[in-house]
């Protein structure tokens, strides 16, 4: 009867210990667990059709864009979740929060800063005119009284009317609206195009077409920038989106990135 109690006694021991030590085994996995729940997740509006900056190929999402939130996400503990959508329903996602922010060269403008809270600086995207292979217009001055095409609405007809009136040109401007310009630079139905310096060097090449950049560095740069709408929860959010920017600028993988897809440096001004 004792030796019997006696294992009962030792028995419950072990059993309280065996427990004691699962206990402590569960309890110190949980910090991974609450981790994986808690991390942050960034969600990205882009849209799959916008070569080089945000396209799709092969199923698989891939770009400029796509690239620097990448990055952006391992450098502050982020997981990037990317919405696709086509481009005119990105700041309606936006606006109804069912994204964070946009991701599609989106230009700084004052009346959007209004709206929205906004990222620092990773790109700017410069504008330059379009003419044939042997044209010789270089200098800003051999475009005046010429017919220059530009896209309609937005920032390509605003900076080209400015470019214009500060330098007083008298260009004849003809604006597109969703209809591409260069095969008229092309027949000669306009002296040049004004266009975003890496969408014009992408349309040149892929189009195999018989023009160039000119070489005039107008220094005409829209900023390119992440917009966020207004709230304390993203005041923090852009602050680490900043840090990761700020390093990627420092140590020079925001450069390699824009190289790898423009095979230019679009991260900083010439």
């Amino acid at each position: 009867m004792y030796i019997r109690k006696k294992l009962s006694i030792l028995l419950l021991a072990i059993m309280l210990i065996s427990t004691f030590i699962l206990g402590g085994c569960s309890k110190a996995s949980e910090p991974t667990t609450n981790e994986t729940k808690n991390k942050k997740v960034i969600k990205v509006g882009t849209a799959g059709e916008y070569y080089p900056w945000c396209f799709k190929k092969d199923n698989k999402l891939q770009g400029f864009e796509i690239d620097v939130w990448n990055e952006i996400g391992k450098r502050s503990a982020s997981d990037i979740e990317f919405k696709v959508s086509k481009f005119s329903g990105l700041f309606g996602m936006l606006d109804s929060q069912q994204i964070d922010t946009v991701a599609h060269q989106i230009s700084t403008t004052e009346d959007r800063r209004k709206k929205y809270d906004f990222s620092d600086t990773y790109a700017y995207s410069e504008y330059e005119f379009v003419v044939k292979k042997d044209s010789t217009m270089n200098k800003l001055e051999d475009f005046k009284g010429k017919k220059i095409g530009c896209v309609l609405g937005g920032n390509g007809e605003k900076t080209l009317r400015m470019l214009n009136e500060k330098n007083n040109l008298n260009l004849e401007i003809v604006a597109y609206d969703g209809t591409p310009m260069e095969k008229d630079v092309e027949i000669g139905r306009l002296d040049a195009a004004w266009l975003g310096l890496v969408k014009a060097k992408t349309t040149i090449e892929q189009g195999n077409l018989n023009l160039k950049l000119a070489e005039t560095e107008t220094g005409v740069y829209e900023v390119n920038q992440y917009p966020f709408i207004k709230n304390e929860k993203n005041k923090e959010v852009i602050k680490e989106v900043n840090k990761a920017l700020k390093s990627m600028h420092e140590d020079g993988t925001l450069s390699k990135i824009s190289e790898k897809w423009f095979d230019l440096d679009t991260t900083k001004k010439k």
